[in-house]
C-alpha cells in the first residue's frame, strides 16, 4: 500500500513539475527582458504635480522660467517604447496647463534649434518655430551653430517664428529683451560679445546660451541648451542645463526679495513621457507635417546586402502566402507584436515616415514591397519574409537554398538598434523565443496584455448575430475577459446584419438576419440597453445567452433595467439609425461570420484566441 501511493505520489510530481517548471522559466525570461530594457529606459524629469507642489508649498516665485534647449528641432521620439520622453504636443499641453496655475512666467529657449539645410530639415525647423509661436515662446537664443547658417537661411526662418531671435549685429535679430515683471525688470540675452552690457539696467539678468568665461559679469542666471548640472558658482550666477531634443521642459522658480536680490531658486525639469497629455492642434500640424514631408526622407531599405533581396528575379508575396504551408507558424505569428507593427504607427502618427515604417511593414524601397500611402497592403507589419527574406521564388519551388532560417539574430538589430530600442541587444538571445513558431498561439488575454504594454489601449470587437451558438458562447468566454480588463481596452460590440435595398411596407424591419426578426430586435435591443445602461449591458448579454427562448423582459428586470424605457426608444426611429450605424462596421470589412474578433484591426478565430470549437453561423 505504501509502495503504490509512493509511485502516485511521484506520478503527480512528474506530471506536475514540468508545466509548473515551464511557467516559472517563461517568468524568468520575461522579468529578464523587462529589466534589461527598463534600465536601458530612464525616464527623464518629475512629474507635474510634484513640480506644482514644490512650487505651491510656500510663497509663490517671483517668477516661472520655462525653457528649452539643444532641440535641433526635433519634433518628437519616434513612439517605439513607452517610456520615451519629449515631443511638442506633450510640451505645449504643459505649458498651457502651467499658465493656468497664474505664475509669472517666461518661456525660452536657449539655442542650437536648427538641424539642417535639406529641403526636408528645412521644412522641420520651421514646423519647429510654427508650434513655438503657438506655445508664446518669448525668445529664442541663437548659438554659434544656429549662426552658421547663412543670412537667408536665418531671414526665412525668422519668417515662421513670431518671437524675437537673440544674437549679436546679425540679419533678424536682436541682442536682448527686458520683461517686466510687477515692479521688477527681467533682461533675456544671448551669449556673444558685449552682449550682457545691454541689459545692466534690469533687476535680474538671465543669459542664453554657452557663454565665454569673460561674459559672466553681473549674470544671475545661465540658461545653457546643453546638459549640465545645476550649480552656483563662486561668483554667485546659476548655471542651469537642458535635455537634447526636447527630452524634457525645463523649470526654473526665482525668489527675489525687495532689494531686487536672487535669494531662492527652484530647478528642475519637467518630464514629457507617454502619460502626458497631447496639445491637439499641435498634433494636427505635425500631422499635416508627416503627410506632406516626409515621405521624401531618404532611407535605406533593409537587408540590402542579403542574397535574398539582391536577388532581381525574387519578390515579396505577403504572410497570407506563407500561410498556405505554414498554418500553425502563421497562426503563431499572428498575434505577435510583429503582426501589429503597422498599427503601432497608425496610433503614433508616423505612418507616413519612411524611416519608421521600413521597421513596421515588410519589404519598404523593394519593387514588390510595401509601399508608403497603401494602407489595404497585404504586407503591413514585420511579416515572415521581413525574418526569412522575399519568398516568391520559394512559393513557387520551396527549398531550404531559396529562404532564410533566421538564426542570424544580428539581423534583427537592423531595427531593434540602441535607439529604438534600448537594452535589446543585450537581450536579443531571450528575444528569439518570442519568434519560435513552436510555440502555441497567445489566447485572448495573453494578447491584450501584450497589446496594452505596446500601444497603451487595445481596441477589441467582437462581431456576432445575438441568436448564433457559437455567437453567445464567444460572449461567455469574452465578457469576463473585458471585465477583467475594464478601461485598460475599448471594448466595442459589432453586429452581423443587413439592410434591405427595398424594403416593402409590409416588413417589419428594414433589415435582415441569418434568425430572422427576432435576433434583429434583439441585437437593437442589446445596443440601446448598451447606450443607456453601460454598466448593466454586459450582465444583461450574458443572462440573455441562456434565456434566448425567453422574454428579454426576465434578464432585463433582473438587472434593474427599465423594460418601460427601453421598449419606447427600441420603437422610435433613432433605434433603427443605431443599428445602422453599428452594421456598418461588418459591411465595411467583409465580416459574415458569427463570431469574429478583430484587435486593433486585425482579424481573428474566436476558436484561436478563445480556445473553444464550435460552427460559425453565416
Amino acid at each position: 500500500m505504501k509502495r503504490a501511493i509512493f509511485i502516485l505520489i511521484l506520478l503527480t510530481v512528474a506530471v506536475a513539475l514540468p508545466p509548473f517548471y515551464l511557467h516559472w522559466a517563461e517568468s524568468q525570461r520575461l522579468n529578464q527582458i523587462q529589466e534589461a530594457k527598463q534600465q536601458a529606459r530612464p525616464v527623464f524629469g518629475e512629474r507635474l504635480e510634484t513640480v506644482l507642489s514644490e512650487l505651491k508649498s510656500s510663497e509663490s516665485p517671483s517668477v516661472v522660467i520655462l525653457y528649452t534647449g539643444g532641440t535641433k528641432s526635433h519634433l518628437e521620439p519616434c513612439g517605439c517604447y513607452q517610456e520615451q520622453s519629449g515631443g511638442l504636443p506633450r510640451r505645449a499641453h504643459l505649458v498651457e496647463e502651467l499658465r493656468q496655475h497664474g505664475f509669472s512666467m517666461f518661456l525660452v529657449d536657449a539655442g542650437d534649434i536648427f538641424d539642417g539645410t535639406e529641403a526636408i530639415d528645412a521644412k522641420r525647423c520651421q514646423v519647429n518655430l510654427k508650434v513655438m509661436s503657438m506655445m508664446g515662446y518669448d525668445a529664442v537664443a541663437l548659438s554659434q551653430s544656429d549662426l552658421s547658417y547663412d543670412e537667408a537661411y536665418l531671414t526665412e526662418h525668422r519668417q515662421h517664428a513670431n518671437f524675437p531671435f537673440l544674437a549679436e549685429a546679425r540679419t533678424a535679430t536682436e541682442p536682448f529683451i527686458v520683461k517686466q515683471v510687477g515692479d521688477f525688470s527681467v533682461a533675456f540675452v544671448g551669449t556673444g560679445e558685449n552682449s550682457n552690457e545691454h541689459a545692466l539696467t534690469a533687476d535680474v539678468r538671465i543669459a542664453l546660451g554657452i557663454p565665454a568665461d569673460t561674459e559672466l559679469h553681473d549674470v544671475d542666471v545661465v540658461i545653457r541648451p546643453d546638459e549640465i548640472e545645476t550649480i552656483a558658482s563662486e561668483s554667485g550666477t546659476l548655471h542651469v542645463g537642458s535635455k537634447p531634443e526636447g527630452k524634457t521642459l525645463g523649470v526654473l522658480a526665482l525668489w527675489i526679495d525687495a532689494d531686487r536680490k536672487l535669494t531662492r531658486y527652484y530647478a528642475t525639469q519637467l518630464a514629457l513621457t507617454g502619460d502626458v497629455e497631447e496639445s491637439q492642434p499641435v498634433r494636427q500640424l505635425l500631422t499635416d507635417f508627416y503627410q506632406e514631408g516626409t515621405q521624401s526622407s531618404d532611407f535605406t531599405p533593409l537587408f540590402t546586402n542579403q542574397h535574398l533581396e539582391q536577388d532581381q528575379q525574387n519578390g515579396y508575396v505577403s504572410a497570407m502566402a506563407c500561410q498556405r504551408c505554414h498554418q500553425e507558424e502563421y497562426l503563431q505569428w499572428s498575434a505577435t507584436r510583429h503582426a501589429f507593427a503597422f498599427e503601432t504607427l497608425l496610433k503614433k502618427e508616423r505612418y507616413f515616415d519612411a524611416g519608421c515604417v521600413s521597421c513596421h511593414t515588410t519589404g519598404l524601397g523593394y519593387p514588390t514591397g510595401f509601399q508608403i500611402g497603401d494602407h489595404d497592403s497585404t504586407l503591413k507589419g514585420v511579416q515572415c519574409e521581413t525574418c526569412h527574406g522575399p519568398g516568391k521564388q520559394h512559393v513557387g519551388n520551396p527549398k531550404k537554398s531559396n529562404i532564410r532560417s533566421a538564426a542570424d539574430t544580428s539581423l534583427c538589430l537592423e531595427c531593434h538598434d540602441t535607439k529604438h530600442s534600448p537594452g535589446f541587444r543585450d537581450v536579443v538571445a531571450l528575444h528569439t523565443k518570442d519568434v519560435d513558431h513552436s510555440r502555441s498561439p497567445m489566447n485572448l488575454e495573453e494578447l491584450l496584455t501584450s497589446r496594452i504594454a505596446r500601444v497603451g489601449k487595445p481596441t477589441l470587437e467582437l462581431f456576432v448575430m445575438s441568436y448564433c451558438p457559437f455567437g453567445v458562447q464567444a460572449e461567455e468566454k469574452i465578457i469576463p475577459i473585458v471585465k477583467e480588463f475594464g478601461n485598460k481596452i475599448d471594448f466595442k460590440l459589432q453586429f452581423i446584419a443587413q439592410e434591405k435595398e427595398a424594403p416593402s411596407p409590409q416588413d417589419i424591419t428594414p433589415f435582415t438576419s441569418l434568425h430572422g426578426y427576432p435576433e434583429v430586435a434583439e441585437n437593437i435591443r442589446q445596443l440601446l440597453i448598451a447606450q443607456e445602461y453601460p454598466e448593466k449591458y454586459l450582465d444583461y448579454i450574458l443572462c440573455r445567452g441562456k434565456k434566448l427562448d425567453k422574454s428579454w423582459e426576465d434578464c432585463a428586470e433582473k438587472l434593474g433595467i427599465d423594460v418601460v424605457k427601453i421598449q419606447s426608444l427600441f420603437d422610435a426611429p433613432e433605434a433603427e439609425q443605431l443599428f445602422r450605424e453599428n452594421i456598418k462596421r461588418a459591411a465595411e470589412l467583409g465580416v459574415r461570420a458569427s463570431p469574429t474578433i478583430f484587435i486593433d484591426n486585425h482579424q481573428f478565430r474566436a476558436n484561436q484566441l478563445l480556445r473553444a470549437s464550435g460552427t460559425p453561423c453565416q
